[in-house]
């Protein structure tokens, strides 16, 4: 896939910003950034384009495009196919941001998807492919590419990652209803990740449980631990060891009496002090106010 040649025309003159990044280092996901103005594709840049189209997303609202005889207006969410060899104008009155996500032919017709008759259809905020795909980058821009593949290759972690993201494409273009819990790798792989991210911002309540979290994600607890097990984790285990790193750091600035390593231990998410003892004692080798006391020896 090559870059396509285009033209931005700012409002009145004006100074303007054009950023283009590609969040994941990778040419299939492309974010923009724009000022006030508007960005058009003309039809002599783009004679020579490859059979390609793109899904843009838009991240602000008052986005317009023109496209093959359509005319929308997105809002913040929404998104839409365009045909990459076809001339197209869209912008904002206002400076406006989106994620263009360029997919070939090839991949639509291999996941039984005619892209063509879906050009321009307008896609809700609340498509659940959409919005699997935005967490899906947002996942790999914390953590990377490469954790799409554990310890393999970082060329087959960039398969995965490509093949992922143009799965989701074809499913907010082709299906109608509720993914759910589908096993298909990519929704899996997405649900787990979106999963251990609100855990590791939630882990210090300690009424946290596996079924808020899978609420939160809208799948059943009994997925959400298919899910765990078949990454080799569960669910106490991912709790645990972030909430004993929270109180192992916290632990460093108190001093080694019971009411201290209490309170460290609250914080951390622990609601039983006789538990997180013997937890921690499991997993460092040592007590609470063993490490404090060693902490204060080393200041």
């Amino acid at each position: 896939m090559t870059a396509l040649p285009i033209d931005f025309q700012p409002v009145d003159d004006a100074p303007f910003l054009a950023i283009f990044n590609l969040p994941l280092n990778h040419p299939t996901v492309i974010e923009c950034q724009f000022t006030a103005g508007k960005v058009v594709s003309r039809p002599e840049a783009i004679r020579g384009a490859n059979d390609t189209f793109s899904l843009w997303i838009a991240k602000s609202s008052g986005v317009y495009c023109e496209h093959v005889g359509h005319d929308h207006r997105k809002n913040r969410g929404e998104a839409g196919l365009t045909r990459d060899d076809q001339p197209m104008r869209c912008g904002s009155s206002a400076g406006f941001r989106g994620i263009n996500v360029v997919m070939p032919r090839t991949e639509f017709e291999a996941r039984s998807v005619r892209p063509d008759d879906v050009v321009m259809r307008r896609l809700s905020p609340k498509n659940e492919a959409v919005c699997l795909l935005r967490a899906y980058l947002q996942a790999l821009g914390k953590s990377g590419v490469d954790s799409a593949v554990g310890s393999g290759t970082a060329t087959a972690a960039r398969e995965i990652v490509q093949r992922h993201i143009f799965d989701f494409v074809a499913l907010a273009l082709s299906w109608q209803g509720a993914i759910g819990e589908s096993n298909l790798e990519s929704v899996a792989d997405t649900r787990l990740r979106t999963a251990l991210a609100y855990i590791e911002t939630h882990f210090q309540d300690p009424r946290l449980t596996i079924e808020m979290v899978a609420h939160s994600q809208g799948v059943s607890a009994t997925y959400l631990r298919r899910l765990m097990k078949a990454s080799g984790r569960s669910y106490s285990t991912v709790v645990n060891e972030l909430r004993l790193q929270k109180a192992f750091t916290g632990l460093s600035a108190v001093g080694p009496d019971d009411r201290a390593i209490l309170e460290v231990a609250m914080t951390a998410g622990f609601s039983d002090v006789s538990h997180f003892n013997r937890l921690f004692r499991a997993r460092f080798g040592d007590t609470p106010s063993g490490v404090c006391k060693k902490n204060r020896s080393l200041r």
